[in-house]
């Protein structure tokens, strides 16, 4: 998929997924297999847990899926009722959680499910949350009125591709992530920004979306492990 259809993608529709949705009200055969994945992964991270609640957010939630998109189900723990210490038992959580997404490939008609362990008391930006575990709206999407400028984004894009694609070659001749590291950080601080300026259809955020889309974002990853794992390898 070229660049501008990679863009062009990202447009907002007018309705929800009717994968998922009949209206806004979630298909029961859809909610029930969500409630099967989400006990399954509960199982999974052995610890004894009070569930608050179980949801679903992203942009399957929302207005603005694409083709690319996932389904983001979320575990709502108390993590300070498990220990003192929340930032360990979000460590252990984040690194369950990766471990399970790592080895599993879970599609409900044709589309990934990516489980998130989080702590009921952290704030979220998301513009559509459903509770899954209660069958409703937690916050309820609106339609989005703006309009992407496609050629803006396009450029943009284009733009930050080659910067990505410098960063991987000045670190794989080096043998020195910093660039990667820099770069991973820019992308992460613009869509923050965007988000918080211009919500789910900011350019930001919607760049990103694209850079996410063709891979690129796991390729800076994937080079800057290769590097640190060839440095370690080294007598």
């Amino acid at each position: 998929m070229n660049l501008k259809k990679t863009v062009s993608a990202h447009l907002p529709h007018s309705v929800l997924s009717k994968k998922i949705w009949v209206g806004k009200e979630m298909l029961p055969e859809f909610r029930a297999a969500l409630l099967r994945i989400a006990d399954a992964f509960i199982d999974y991270l052995g610890v004894n847990i009070d569930v608050v609640d179980i949801t679903m957010t992203g942009s399957y939630a929302n207005y603005n899926y694409t083709v690319f998109s996932d389904i983001d189900l979320h575990i709502l723990i108390d993590m300070s009722s498990i220990d003192a210490d929340t930032d360990l038992v979000e460590e252990f959580f984040n690194a369950k959680k990766s471990f399970w997404n790592d080895r599993h490939d879970i599609e409900l008609k044709g589309i990934e499910v990516e489980m998130y362990p989080q702590d009921v008391n952290e704030e979220h930006t998301s513009s559509g949350v459903f509770s899954v575990l209660e069958d409703r709206w937690v916050v309820e999407p609106t339609k989005f009125k703006s309009k992407l400028d496609i050629e803006k984004i396009e450029k943009s894009s284009s733009k930050i591709i080659k910067e990505i694609e410098r960063a991987i070659k000045s670190s794989t001749k080096t043998s020195d992530t910093s660039d990667i590291e820099r770069m991973l950080k820019k992308l992460k601080k613009m869509r923050s920004s965007g988000l918080a300026r211009g919500g789910e259809l900011s350019d930001e955020n919607v760049i990103y979306k694209v850079i996410r889309s063709r891979g690129l974002l796991q390729k800076l990853f994937d080079n800057k492990s290769n590097i640190e794992d060839l440095k370690l390898s080294t007598l």
